[in-house]
């Protein structure tokens, strides 16, 4: 067989076999213009944010919608409820949006804290301020936005490295499953599958270690 056809042939099926493997994590449907990442893509990118958030100390999938993040800063607990619904590709920044399911829940052993945080229901309705946010977030009645840099969000440019600028993509999360709507139609050969699984490996061996 000739060399050059012989290696095409090597790639071919390597790339056939990322795929096959891949698909436990992700689904592509490019006549529905979506990508699905499946349960199991979820939970291991919510381990990731725990890794690298600083004062995330849980963020796992509700059964029914949205994820449910737990940040602990000194004696405070906080819960929030949320559901991603748009990312915008915006150069080196990632602009989203996130909708509150319910009020944050905040909790404390502190006597002291919790007089604060029986006060700032009462004042504030159970609103988050938004001058005690990050920098780069605000909130807006249920609506949380964000400004994040694209290093940041390294699966984004994993799933979506061929999107141009300014491109919209929507977000619904249902029982654990983010399905993740783009203008154009999105096909296997889009995707970095060895990146995907770079990172995807990388999350499984620090769980294990």
């Amino acid at each position: 067989m000739n060399p050059l056809k012989q290696l095409k042939k090597v790639i071919q099926n390597s790339g056939n076999l990322l795929q096959d493997y891949v698909k436990d994590y992700i689904a592509v449907s490019p006549k529905s213009k979506e990508l699905v990442l499946k349960p199991k893509a979820v939970v291991l990118l919510c381990q990731q944010a725990i890794s690298r958030v600083e004062q995330l100390t849980s963020l796992e999938p509700d059964t029914n919608e949205g994820l449910i993040a737990t940040i602990e800063r000194g004696q405070i607990k906080v819960k929030v409820h949320f559901s991603p619904e748009k990312v915008l590709l915006n150069g080196n920044v990632v602009e989203g949006k996130l909708r509150l399911l319910n009020k944050p829940q905040v909790e404390s052993d502190s006597m002291i804290y919790q007089t604060l945080i029986a006060g700032w229901k009462i004042f504030l309705g159970g609103n988050l301020p938004n001058h005690a946010l990050p920098e780069g977030v605000r909130v807006d009645g249920d609506m949380v936005y964000y400004r994040l840099s694209n290093t940041q969000l390294q699966v984004l440019d994993m799933l979506f490295q061929n999107l141009e600028n300014n491109s919209t993509l929507n977000l619904n999360l249902k029982e654990g499953e983010l399905r993740i709507e783009s203008a154009i139609a999105i096909n296997w050969s889009d995707l970095n599958l060895q990146g995907l699984l770079q990172i995807f490996n990388s999350i499984l061996n620090k769980q294990n270690n």
